[in-house]
């Protein structure tokens, strides 16, 4: 894999623009696709920025009167709780800011490599959440969320057509974000949120990796698109919110996801812990996802001689694979040129080992 670094999605600056300069500045063409940053407020900080500007505005939904435990150990009550409104149809096509920033970055993105200030062969990405992701952190009660994952799923679909009407399907790269489905399978996230139910963890697995839920996010999106997965652990209240001792859990849904979607995943991104040796990635020989490609987060803020040990171990396992961080960047501003220098550091050494 010669270009062989990728994004999850947020990268802190002031706007698509700066982010750019500083991809250029730092990584180059080492990536296939770039982001732009998620920058607008609508997007900032992955979920909270669509919780506060788009779904509690939304009329099909009120303000929930339930109080409902934090991490932190206080409470939070109806102005930070959703529900949908008696009566209401819901129905979130054309509300959601993915189309919106995704056009109006693309623009700048062009206008940029016209100016030989992007390399020409990079695509434009987006990342979008899944409807777990949102729903079971913004609504409590959990008989609204087949409802509610639908209507993610359809608004979803409606934005993906929405760009396809300005940037072309070979231009374009879609990632969405398994996170929270991967931490509820895992039993960390009903530790964590009150209101999630225990469910047992092989029927969330069938659940979350079935045909219909993985289906409903990509099914506007057509072959040129490049579609990935972003399977994490999640990093907030804390990094990992689902522990692994090893990657087989990730590995599972890596290859569930990939049957479920006929094959037609392009790229995983898998996660890795600071300690993360060779035991650890042993489960990647179970890969089975025909010619996608896989990252490994194994930049984690913590140098690259840690990196290079880590892609080091996981070689042992997985011939060929791609370097990123272990999530999304958009908390590290002050230290973000740092780390793209690391990442790219990284990714040029586990070239030099891999034989590209």
């Amino acid at each position: 894999m010669k270009r062989n670094m990728m994004f999850s999605g947020g990268i802190p600056a002031d706007g698509p623009e700066k982010v750019f300069e500083l991809l250029n500045e730092t990584v180059g063409d080492r990536a296939l696709c770039w982001p732009d940053g998620e920058t607008n407020p609508e997007r900032r900080g992955w979920i909270a920025g669509v919780a506060e500007n788009v779904l509690a505005v939304a009329p099909c939904f009120e303000p929930d009167e339930v109080i409902v435990d934090r991490p932190d150990g206080g409470h939070y009550q109806q102005d930070k709780m959703l529900r949908i409104k008696p009566g209401a149809t819901v129905d979130l096509k054309g509300r959601l800011p993915y189309a919106k920033d995704a056009i109006a970055s693309y623009k700048i993105f062009k206008r940029m490599q016209s100016e030989g200030r992007i390399p020409q062969n990079i695509r434009f990405q987006v990342a979008i959440p899944g409807a777990h992701d949102v729903i079971t952190i913004c609504f409590a009660r959990t008989e609204e969320w087949p409802v509610l994952f639908k209507a993610w799923q359809e608004a979803v679909q409606e934005e993906c057509r929405r760009m396809l009407e300005v940037i072309p399907a070979d231009e374009l790269c879609v990632q969405i974000d398994f996170c929270t489905e991967m931490c509820h399978i895992g039993g960390a996230w009903a530790k964590l949120l009150s209101w999630v139910p225990d469910n047992p963890e092989q029927e969330l697995f069938d659940e979350l990796t079935s045909p219909e839920y993985i289906q409903g996010h990509i099914a506007a999106l057509p072959e040129e698109v490049r579609l990935g997965f972003h399977i994490c652990c999640g990093t907030s209240p804390h990094f990992p919110v689902q522990p692994l001792d090893d990657i087989s859990l990730p590995v599972r849904l890596t290859n569930a996801i990939q049957k479920s979607a006929d094959g037609r995943v392009d790229y995983f991104h898998l996660p890795a812990m600071h300690d993360s040796d060779e035991a650890y990635f042993a489960p990647l020989a179970d890969l089975n996802i025909g010619n996608a490609d896989i990252y490994l987060g194994v930049e984690c803020n913590d140098g690259v001689e840690l990196m290079d040990r880590r892609v080091a171990a996981a070689h042992k396992y997985l011939s060929d694979f791609g370097v990123a961080h272990y999530c999304g960047y958009f908390w590290n501003k002050a230290i973000m040129p740092d780390l793209l220098r690391t990442l790219a550091q990284g990714s040029d050494d586990a070239r030099e080992l891999m034989g590209d």
